[in-house]
């Protein structure tokens, strides 16, 4: 902020920074706090100078409301100002903030400017906050090259760094080599006086189990105990999990077992991933046993638990068991998302309950679940799927009623759910919809197959309208289609 807009402030002739710390501090605002900040000095040029606290809290505010530029060139004035480096917790602050901000070269320049702009030789703590950054952003190659760098320049990493370099090599998009990496710098990690934690177990079980390698991560596991380093409801629900994507449920029940035996509660992401496990595995009713054990123990299931059971008992074709899990899911105050509704609609279809299905469409519909960028593909194939369905139960006039919806809410209609149509109209008998539908396919640039013509001139030919079944079949002709 400009220096000329601090006049808008007056001071009392005596100031004191715990004054201006404690006004800048009162003010929500952090633009009207940073004219405050500015307004003191410009009030006094050669007398009132902020003191560190004042120039930390200025320039955190201002990096947490991501104004970034504004709160380094704060930072930058320490220096001059105070004739020592800004306090190192700030710096690391800003860092992180950039880190948010989603531009990591930016924080990579910042720390690399430090010595020069800001007198401050970075220590452990912000190697450290860069180090996460880069890893967060998948610039791994950096990160890398940041923790050699960090030993080259005499600074000795902590297991905070080095844990965060486990998870450069855990998260890496590689293959299982990446995970040999990340042993052997966990292996290394003791004789560089940095013993590992539970964090460190953690992530590195976590990048095992990711490659399948479920047997080593029981031995991490194992070695936990062996050292002292208590393993947590993460170190389970993390092998829970690898053992459940690998389809080891008894394992995994086992695993289980043995984390309540030792008094570790399971949480919500553990009952989850169990519960996703069994479902997938075709042990939908165990999850669902699994579910009540859950809410007895003061668990609160979340949409991904529901979810996932609600799927599973209609992959298995438990619709009534999957409907009391919806009643229950609402009962919790919890709403159902488009991909629950789509999960509990294939399965109506798929069961020939359509009407049920349409029943719920509506019910998506009017709860205000919209299509976005990334549900739209969902949103079409439900609606398409619940067409079809209300086709093959011979219901032309609810189909009829929900391809309208669908058009109005601009949900394309797909190929194969025109051919139904056309089918479901023509097996009623009525010729003239089951044609009018292929001119709407023709209007939305959509060539009907030969099938799809074929179904209309024979509904015609069937009642002996000779001359609309030859139109029919010119209009064939015409848009290239060969009967």
């Amino acid at each position: 902020m400009a220096r000329g807009q601090a006049s808008a402030i007056r001071w009392t002739k005596e100031i004191t920074n715990a004054q201006v710390l404690r006004l800048i501090r009162a003010e929500s605002d952090v633009r009207k706090a940073l004219l405050i900040f500015d307004s003191a000095t410009a009030e006094y040029p050669s007398g009132f100078r902020h003191d560190a606290a004042t120039f930390a809290h200025m320039s955190a505010r201002l990096a947490a409301a991501g104004l970034l530029p504004t709160a380094f060139s704060v930072l930058a004035r320490v220096p001059a100002e105070l004739g020592h480096p800004p306090p190192e917790p700030v710096f690391a602050a800003l860092i992180r903030a950039h880190g948010r901000a989603r531009r990591p070269l930016d924080a990579l320049r910042l720390f690399h400017d430090a010595p020069r702009l800001l007198l401050l030789r970075p220590s452990n703590r912000s190697y450290t906050a860069l180090l996460a950054v880069l890893v967060a952003h998948n610039r791994l190659d950096l990160a890398t090259r940041l923790f050699a760098g960090m030993r080259a320049a005499g600074v000795p990493p902590s297991v905070a760094s080095y844990n965060v370099l486990l998870k450069a090599h855990c998260t890496d998009a590689g293959s299982g080599a990446d995970v040999d990496a990340a042993l052997r710098v966990f292996r290394r990690m003791p004789d560089r006086g940095c013993p590992p934690d539970s964090c460190s177990y953690n992530t590195v079980i976590d990048g095992l189990c990711k490659h399948g390698r479920i047997g080593e991560a029981k031995q991490l596991l194992e070695e936990m105990s062996d050292k002292d380093c208590s393993p947590t409801v993460v170190t389970y629900t993390t092998l829970i999990h690898g053992m459940c994507r690998s389809g080891s449920l008894d394992e995994a029940i086992e695993m289980f077992d043995e984390m309540t035996k030792r008094g570790i509660k399971p949480n919500v992401f553990t009952y989850s991933s169990l519960v996703d496990g069994l479902c997938k595995g075709g042990r939908s009713l165990k999850a669902v046993t699994l579910l009540d054990r859950m809410v007895s123990e003061r668990c609160q299931p979340n949409a991904i638990t529901y979810s996932a059971l609600i799927n599973g008992l209609c992959k298995e074709g438990r619709l009534g068991e999957a409907l009391e899990i919806l009643d229950r899911m609402r009962l919790q105050g919890k709403k159902p998302d488009v991909g629950l509704y789509g999960k509990l609609i294939d399965g109506l279809c798929e069961s020939g309950r359509a009407q049920e299905a349409a029943n719920y469409l509506d019910e998506m519909v009017l709860s205000g679940i919209t299509p976005n960028r990334v549900t739209w593909n969902l949103h079409v194939r439900i609606n398409n799927t619940v067409v079809v369905g209300l086709c093959a139960a011979g219901d032309s006039s609810r189909a009829l009623r929900v391809h309208q919806s669908m058009k109005s809410r601009g949900i394309s209609t797909e190929p194969d759910t025109f051919h139904h149509l056309v089918d479901c109209y023509s097996k009623k008998g009525d010729a003239h919809k089951a044609a009018r539908v292929v001119s709407e396919m023709l209007l939305e640039g959509c060539v009907p197959t030969r099938e799809t013509w074929g179904v209309v001139i024979g509904g015609y030919w069937e009642r002996r309208k000779v001359r609309e079944a030859a139109e029919v079949f010119l209009d064939g002709l015409v848009v290239g289609v060969a009967l």
